[in-house]
């Protein structure tokens, strides 16, 4: 999936000159309106640097566009809520995305960023908020969805409205509900899990000098690269990609780099990635979420020390997921896939 190509600098400037036209009564010819336009414009932008709820809010409505991309189901995502428009209806507001699937099946969806470590903390939707998106959806002939970001948790949640609990003037959900009535595997989200341990060796290249000193500070170039599952060499190249992707942005732990010897001299570094419990009943564990782990690169270019550096990238979807084919079990990684489905029932 790639992004449709525009050129911003060349027609969305004169766009946002015309909006503020409209409310100030620019005037292309005169010096002194195109003068206060960019001086607005630069002060409005200050004001945003320094609103951290925005920032984040913005960075998270971006963030979905390449969830939804990199999740591998959806043919279009398009931003719903830019540019003009006119209706006779008084009561109504464009949502955030419209996306078509592979089955060409449509959905309006409205993104939220939940900020909040309480798991019982009620996630509130006024109602007349909801009552606006929905008669935009109705319109259209369109369902409407309500994509949730529990930051804290790095958790994606796509709901009905229906699986929303009702109050005299809002709408709320806590983690747990949202867990249980989730949807995100309309857009191709996945539960990936396989057998611990992790582990990744840097390898000194043989032919170059590699040292270790006594505060075990490490000299060395790398040589080879190579990543173990439960103790077997992962050679597959595929195979490869899927753990060292799990390795960076899966939830289970990695463990402090580890000297390795080969005949009493030092030859490289491991690291480990292990579960915060080893399984028992079973000889897997889960990983995390695909959503979870994409958000987790994504972070990478627009999160630096817990701050919004960027809002959005010039990169494609692809570049922050990993080609995990459907069914796929894996030979030297083996490999669980759990799509997971609503409970409409649960009321937790």
């Amino acid at each position: 999936m790639k992004r449709i190509k525009r050129n911003p600098e060349k027609f969305e400037v004169i766009d946002l000159f015309t909006a503020l036209g409209r409310e100030h009564g620019y005037k292309l010819t005169v010096t002194e309106d195109v003068d206060d336009f960019i001086d607005r414009i630069g002060a409005s932008l200050k004001t945003s640097q320094e609103n951290q709820n925005l920032l984040h809010g913005k960075r998270v409505e971006s963030l979905f566009a390449y969830v939804a991309g990199a999740l591998g189901n959806c043919r279009l995502i398009k931003q719903e809520d830019s540019g003009e428009a006119f209706t006779t209806e008084q009561n109504i507001q464009a949502p955030d995305y419209k996306v078509v699937l592979n089955d060409g099946s449509q959905y309006f969806i409205e993104v939220k960023n939940c900020h909040s470590h309480n798991v019982k903390w009620l996630y509130p939707f006024k109602k007349d908020y909801i009552e606006k998106v929905e008669n935009y959806a109705e319109m259209h002939g369109t369902q409407l969805l309500f994509a949730v970001y529990f930051s804290r948790y790095n958790k994606w949640f796509l709901l009905r409205k229906e699986s929303l609990f009702e109050q005299k003037k809002r709408y709320v959900i806590d983690f747990i509900n949202a867990m249980a009535q989730n949807e995100m595997s309309l857009l191709g989200d996945r539960t990936i899990a396989t057998e611990p341990d992790l582990s990744i060796e840097l390898l000194a290249d043989a032919s170059q000098e590699a040292t270790i000193d006594e505060k075990g500070k490490a000299s060395f170039i790398i040589g080879n690269v190579k990543i173990y599952s439960s103790g077997r060499e992962v050679i597959d190249v595929l195979e490869k990609s899927i753990a060292f992707y799990l390795i960076r942005f899966g939830t289970w732990n990695e463990s402090e780099a580890e000297a390795i010897y080969n005949d009493g001299n030092f030859s490289g570094v491991r690291f480990t990635s292990t579960p915060d419990f080893p399984p028992e009943e079973q000889v897997f564990s889960i990983i995390g979420e695909l959503s979870a782990m994409v958000s987790c690169s994504y972070g990478e270019q627009t999160i630096y020390e817990k701050s919004v550096i960027a809002l959005d990238t010039n990169l494609e979807p692809s570049v922050f997921s990993v080609e995990i084919p459907d069914g796929y079990k894996g030979k030297y990684l083996p490999l669980w896939q759990f799509i997971m489905q609503p409970n409409p029932d649960f009321k937790g």
